[in-house]
């Protein structure tokens, strides 16, 4: 038997990963984190705890790479140019790749939405990527601004919500709405907010 090649070791570390997260997912959210260990993981997905140590050092290490595996998936596509400006094409390139991840996948966000939201997780999530957020929610207000509004702070809350309230059902219902139908509403909405600003104040 030949030995494995280097690019096989990655791809079973890859799938091991993955199925280490995906399993302590699942459990996270529906345990609760504090309540699962790491033998409930290992248990459920067939493997040692020797294993999962190889990857991991603790269950806070894997609580903390679901958390960045999350995040990234939906901020990496934001700003991508990484010149700390967001141009129209960005904005809406940022939208429809997270309505996409989250159309594909409800699963995985529902269940990360019920793990980041338990007690104590939301505080670790808030010290963690407290800073990033700021820097992506001056990103998103500054995008308002050079986008005509005349009142940016509250289409940043507006608009935020409009999302959120988007990924909701894109997480709880996938099907409810047609596909690109529901995306290309929402992304036109979310300019629709911008404008009206700017034609009330004009009509003021």
């Amino acid at each position: 038997m030949c030995p494995r090649t280097s690019q096989q070791f990655e791809t079973i570390r890859q799938e091991k990963t993955k199925l280490i997260l995906d399993t302590a997912l699942e459990l996270f959210a529906e345990k609760g984190y504090h309540i699962t260990s790491i033998s409930d993981i290992t248990k459920k997905a067939g493997i040692s705890k020797g294993l999962i140590y190889n990857y991991f050092d603790s269950k806070e290490a894997v609580l903390r790479s679901i958390i960045q595996v999350g995040y990234d998936t939906a901020y990496n596509n934001l700003d991508i140019n990484r010149d700390h400006t967001l141009a129209r094409e960005e904005f809406i390139h940022f939208l429809r790749i997270t309505f996409r991840s989250v159309r594909e996948n409800p699963r995985f966000w529902k269940l990360y939405s019920a793990l980041v939201l338990q007690p104590g997780i939301q505080d670790m999530f808030v010290a963690e990527y407290g800073g990033k957020g700021q820097e992506i929610q001056k990103l998103l207000l500054d995008f308002i601004k050079i986008s005509g509004s005349t009142a940016p702070e509250n289409d940043l809350i507006a608009i935020s919500s409009l999302i959120k309230g988007a990924h909701l059902i894109l997480i709880t219902a996938p099907d409810f709405f047609p596909a690109g139908q529901f995306e290309e509403t929402i992304i036109d909405a979310c300019f629709r907010l911008i404008q009206k600003t700017e034609v009330d104040s004009l009509s003021a």
